[in-house]
């Protein structure tokens, strides 16, 4: 009998406008129902609110369930043939599986009387999804409460720190105006080498000095001392940057330059990875057009030539493109002299200027490389230096442009 009064005090307390059903065994769990929890919410390591959906569901013991549950059972659906009554709270999804016939019964009576959705296993994931999305919402606007927050706190800090830092700089400023005198604020220092990982080259430079261009807390944006590149004497400076590793941080001559030019430093402190990104393909650019204006067919970046123990005639060559044209051929003319300034006669054609052609496809911007490790030309044992006479350029589009020796330019 204490039973049946039991049962009836559960199903009585179903809400039928809101098919809400706020269960008494949030205090007492029967041994004859069981609770399986298929999400919760809970803080992360980051301070945030994050869902943790389980694939298979999680069987709760009555404590786990009353310490991790937050607020009143809403029931939303339940599937008949699993016997399962599926429900949420404020922070956890789930469902109620009875194990005792009578009260599962009872349960399934009050959910028909009450119009609690009755589902298949297949309908689960919509009615799922639907609580999830309600969810999600809510606690949306808790994490973003719990942002504003920390970033509230974080401005308040910064101020704290810049007002300190402009008080220490103002307490030294005499001792230090006679070094500001002799050394700009832009050319660091250090005590020893130290490793910057570049995030835009992805290459380590160990440096001692560099020019920087602007310098925040944990980023520095530099130039190195010697160009990142250079052709036919046109050179190119890349804006690196890299992270301020602690050992950087705590050198001594590091922590003097910033506390000497710290007025200096904050006001240029505001570019960003992007910025630098942005400039890097503007300067490469402008770089690339210099190039091209100096050398508008394009140059060669290196070559040479040796002869065999046959006298044979092995040149090779490397030949960057820098017009708007894919090249198909590059055909290489030369000469080879003796000692003295005499031609030599090239017995493969029986004459004194030969050839070799480098084929392609090169592009603008790239560089074609051959190197005929075979003879080409058969010469006399006393050559000894090789002249190009002409170069002939042969485009995708079929046609041509001849460099003659005058206008060859080299990349010294």
């Amino acid at each position: 009998m204490k039973k049946f009064l039991l049962l009836l005090f559960i199903v009585c307390s179903l809400n039928v406008i809101g098919q809400i059903y706020d269960a008494p065994m949030r205090s007492k769990i029967p041994p004859t129902m069981r609770v399986y929890s298929l999400g919760i919410y809970k803080m992360g390591a980051d301070n945030y609110y994050h869902y943790e959906s389980y694939s298979i569901p999680e069987l709760l013991t009555s404590s786990d369930y009353l310490s991790t549950s937050k607020g009143n059972e809403h029931f939303f659906c339940y599937s008949k043939q699993a016997k399962r009554y599926y429900f949420y709270t404020d922070n956890l999804i789930g469902f109620y599986f009875p194990t005792d016939n009578i009260l599962e019964n009872d349960l399934r009576s009050a959910m028909d009387d009450n119009h609690v959705k009755k589902i298949d296993l297949k309908e689960l994931p919509s009615f799922v999804n639907e609580v999830v999305n309600k969810m999600n919402e809510r606690y949306r606007e808790i994490n973003d409460s719990i942002k504003e927050k920390i970033v509230a706190e974080k401005k308040i800090q910064r101020e704290k720190y810049v007002q300190d830092s402009i008080s220490a700089a103002q307490k030294k400023s005499a001792e230090k105006e006679e070094y500001r005198k002799t050394h700009n604020w832009r050319e660091l220092e250090m005590s020893n080498a130290y490793k910057f990982e570049c995030k835009f080259c992805d290459k380590s430079h160990s440096l001692k000095k560099m020019m920087v261009l602007s310098l925040s807390a944990d980023t520095v944006y530099y130039l190195q001392d010697e160009p990142d590149l250079s052709l036919i004497g046109i050179n190119h400076f890349t804006i690196h940057y890299s992270p301020l590793t602690n050992v950087i941080k705590n050198d001594p001559k590091f922590i003097d330059h910033i506390d000497t030019w710290r007025d200096s430093i904050s006001n240029h402190n505001d570019m960003k990875n992007q910025d630098a990104d942005i400039l890097n393909i503007v300067h490469y650019s402008e770089f690339n057009q210099k190039v091209c204006n100096r050398a508008p067919y394009g140059f060669i970046e290196r070559w040479g030539w040796h002869l065999n123990s046959a006298d044979g005639i092995e040149p090779y060559f490397t030949f960057h493109n820098t017009a708007k044209k894919t090249i198909k051929y590059v055909d290489f003319y030369f000469s080879v002299f003796n000692a003295v300034g005499d031609k030599c006669y090239l017995k493969y054609n029986k004459s004194y200027i030969g050839n070799v052609r480098g084929v392609g496809p090169v592009e603008q911007y790239e560089s074609g490389s051959w190197n005929w490790d075979r003879a080409t030309h058969y010469t006399s044992s006393d050559a000894s230096e090789m002249r190009i006479i002409k170069l002939v350029i042969t485009y995708m589009d079929g046609t041509t442009k001849t460099i003659p020796k005058d206008s060859i330019i080299y990349d010294d």
